[in-house]
């Protein structure tokens, strides 16, 4: 049992609004109830709180947050399976979802290594090799080559990060200011708007790129070597 202590409240008081909100509006508001579950472990695996937990009781949310993101992504995917068979559409919705959930873990375990040069690098190449991947599956033969060469520069900038990652830093923060002027008019112009997918789109190809952008800046040494020439553009 946890201890009565200022999570334990702050849990408490979402638990005792969700409830409230359920009586005056309707019943959607009963997902607030995940938050007052999901308040502490999540406090604690940001690193909040750290006077407020024992290494047994972070042991055991670890085991338990392990077991319960495999049952959602497992779910989630037997869902999409079944939505596929009918040829309901809707599966895009959980689809997206996932990607996003794995996307947050992924990005998650990198961060809490510590070593922010090292994660920047290890985002750049993983973003690289999916989006070649992806690219390449989408596309015919004759323009797989083509089609994979984005996903190929960004696993180069990963690889050529460690030598110079301020000068990486820079390029990926202008590679992502690129792909928004290119895509953001092109789903304003859609019929519609923008829509759900187009906002997860964006948001799961540029949250990682800025966080690299990020990573390897922050993580530099101050007295990194001379930034060749060619990368200083």
């Amino acid at each position: 049992m946890h201890r009565r202590d200022p999570i334990f409240w702050a849990a408490t008081a979402i638990f005792v609004l969700s409830l409230v909100l359920v009586v005056v509006f309707g019943q959607q508001y009963l997902l607030l109830m995940a938050g007052s579950y999901l308040l502490r472990p999540t406090l604690h695996s940001l690193g909040f709180a750290k006077k407020l937990v024992d290494e047994r009781q972070m042991q055991i949310q670890y085991q338990a947050s392990n077991v319960a993101f495999a049952a959602l992504v497992l779910g989630n995917a037997a869902m999409i399976l079944y939505l596929m068979g009918k040829d309901d559409h809707s599966w895009e919705m959980v689809g997206g979802v996932l990607a996003a959930g794995l996307t947050v873990r992924a990005l998650s375990q990198l961060l809490l290594v510590g070593d922010l040069a090292l994660t920047g690098k290890r985002i750049l190449i993983a973003v690289g090799l999916l989006a070649g991947l992806f690219s390449a599956m989408d596309a015919g033969f004759p323009g797989i080559l083509f089609a994979v060469l984005p996903g190929l520069v960004l696993v180069g900038l990963g690889l050529a990060a460690p030598k110079a990652p301020r000068a990486v830093a820079g390029i990926i923060v202008g590679i992502a200011v690129l792909f928004s002027l290119l895509m953001v008019p092109r789903a304003i112009r859609q019929p519609g708007g923008p829509n759900w997918g187009t906002y997860l789109t964006f948001g799961i190809i540029l949250v990682p790129l800025l966080t690299a952008a990020v990573c390897l800046w922050r993580g530099a040494s101050p007295d990194e070597a001379e930034i060749p020439a060619a990368l200083r553009t």
